[in-house]
């Protein structure tokens, strides 16, 4: 949100001094439209106050990531409303589609490459307005540069540029097909993929903590600007929007509760009015929908907008073939809190969650979250001391992959609860055996999830982790901690750990622990 801060500021300046209608409701006799809302919409939050005073409405949103959204309604979630940053995907789902009464789009911004001025300079780039996807590909595959993207599983920006680089390196033109699929290229592109996360947003704050480590971000043109506007980023981007085509995620909002259709009426019509469309614009640097907001730093050339899919089995085939496929394969540590505290419900919890990424979770985000191929699983359960590293070793065939989750299963329906909890001990152990592979094996995704439900009562402590990790060379540091806490945790431990490796902390308190799982899966 500090990124945001001064163009949110200039935004609600803009949407105040905007002269409110003679009929506008009062504020007293306020409506509430429940919405799921997609995570990227967590920056429209500011205007929202606005949206109530104008309308009478007051928008009441909940977040999800883009496959979780379409599941919740697919599974028919009591809301209201759905607002996401492409319905593409959902409407490929009958129960969806049966549900969707009403769709209008509210803003758009496509999916673009953004690379570094010096880096596009390089390779003849920074002047040239016809880079197709083709060229983008061929340099990746000949290790000209590196990038960052979201999860396509996770964060419509990477499924967006996952979708819109096949369509484009297909060359048919139409509606992708799996047999149109590249998988060749694709996964020769993908080998320059350096970084990876499960939102936009937190995407581009990692980028920003630490530019060195790609050359360029694939991700909205908004959050690529407002990156560039901000005045720590040593070297701005050059946003490339490929002659081929591009993604757009035009944010519809839909109509799911007839009984709200009224009120829907009133926020859309004020959203896609002129007060909003330029308050929103300024805030996020989103393109406006309606014509007449005009808006500066716009690409000069027009954008083709490659077709979607239109069955969903195609979608679903791309998504599965990225993860077991494509994309490096992935270094998974768990580090599991076995102490007295876990006793009942919560290793009860614990199991749950980690046997859904085995494969019992059968629902469509849990599907895209599961172990996959090619990837290295390590469990570290942990109490009084760490216990032994235990290695798990997923292949690319259903055989030896199936024997590999039920040896984790077996292992996590083994875990007990009992003794104390040496966190920092434990995950010091876990860390140096992720170094070590690192330094045979660099070709992967490397990350530490710690779950964790107390406080640190044995071994080394919290400063004692820092002072270590301080200590290690430049080339062992970054392989992100991602701790989950819930029960009795230390929040601000676990934050400050998480900020220290480039990683994230969640808190389970919020959601439940499988979500939440599923949610960091996203990140590794």
């Amino acid at each position: 949100m500090r990124r945001l801060l001064p163009l949110l500021l200039a935004a609600l300046v803009l949407l105040a001094a905007c002269k409110r209608p003679a009929d506008a409701p009062a504020t007293d006799n306020v409506q509430t439209l429940t919405v799921l809302a997609g995570s990227e919409l967590k920056d429209i939050e500011p205007l929202l106050p606005e949206v109530e005073r104008a309308t009478g409405v007051r928008l009441a949103l909940t977040y999800a990531g883009t496959l979780d959204a379409v599941e919740r309604l697919n599974g028919n979630e009591a809301v209201d409303a759905a607002w996401l940053a492409s319905n593409r995907y959902a409407m490929l789902m009958p129960g969806v589609r049966a549900r969707i009464l009403a769709s209008e789009k509210t803003m758009l911004t496509p999916v673009v490459l953004g690379i570094k001025q010096s880096k596009a300079h390089a390779l003849g780039w920074d002047k040239q307005p016809d880079v197709s996807w083709k060229d983008i590909a061929q340099a990746a595959a000949a290790g000209k540069f590196t990038f960052g993207m979201t999860s396509p599983s996770s964060s419509n920006s990477g499924f967006s540029g996952l979708l819109g680089l096949a369509a484009a390196l297909s060359g048919t033109g139409d509606a992708l097909e799996e047999k149109d699929i590249d998988g060749k290229r694709l996964a020769a592109f993908f080998q320059a993929q350096r970084l990876t996360a499960g939102s936009s947003g937190w995407l581009a704050d990692a980028y920003l903590r630490e530019p060195g480590q790609v050359d360029g971000l694939i991700n909205y043109a908004s959050t690529l600007l407002s990156l560039n506007a901000r005045p720590e980023l040593a070297e701005k981007l050059v946003l490339i929007y490929p002659r081929d085509g591009i993604v757009t995620a035009d944010y519809p909002i839909m109509l799911v509760n007839p009984a709200k259709r009224a009120a829907y009426d009133k926020v859309t019509a004020y959203l896609r009015d002129k007060p909003f469309q330029q308050a929103m614009a300024a805030a996020t640097l989103r393109r406006p929908v309606n014509p007449d907001v005009q808006v500066a730093g716009q690409p000069a050339q027009a954008l083709v907008e490659l077709p979607f899919p239109a069955r969903l089995a195609v979608v679903d085939a791309i998504l599965a073939s990225f993860d077991n496929n494509l994309r490096l394969p992935t270094d998974s540590t768990f580090v599991l809190d076995k102490s007295g505290s876990m006793q009942g419900a919560r290793i009860a919890d614990l199991r749950t969650a980690m046997l859904g990424l085995s494969g019992a979770d059968a629902s469509i985000s849990g599907r895209f979250a599961r172990f996959r191929n090619r990837e290295k699983i390590y469990l570290l359960p942990f109490s009084s001391a760490p216990e032994r590293l235990e290695t798990f070793e997923m292949g690319s065939d259903a055989a030896s992959n199936q024997a590999a989750l039920q040896r984790v299963s077996q292992r996590v329906r083994a875990l007990d609860a009992d003794g104390g909890t040496a966190i920092y001990d434990a995950l010091r152990d876990a860390y140096m055996a992720a170094i070590a592979r690192r330094r045979q094996d660099p070709a992967r995704f490397y990350s530490v999830v710690l779950m964790t439900d107390g406080q640190n009562s044995a071994g080394s402590n919290i400063n004692d982790f820092v002072a270590w990790y301080g200590a290690l060379p430049a080339r062992d540091k970054g392989i992100k901690l991602f701790p989950i806490v819930f029960g009795e945790a230390d929040q601000r431990e676990m934050q400050r750990i998480a900020e220290l490796t480039g990683g994230r902390s969640f808190d389970s308190r919020k959601s439940n622990l499988q979500a939440i799982f599923k949610e960091v899966r996203g990140y590794q």
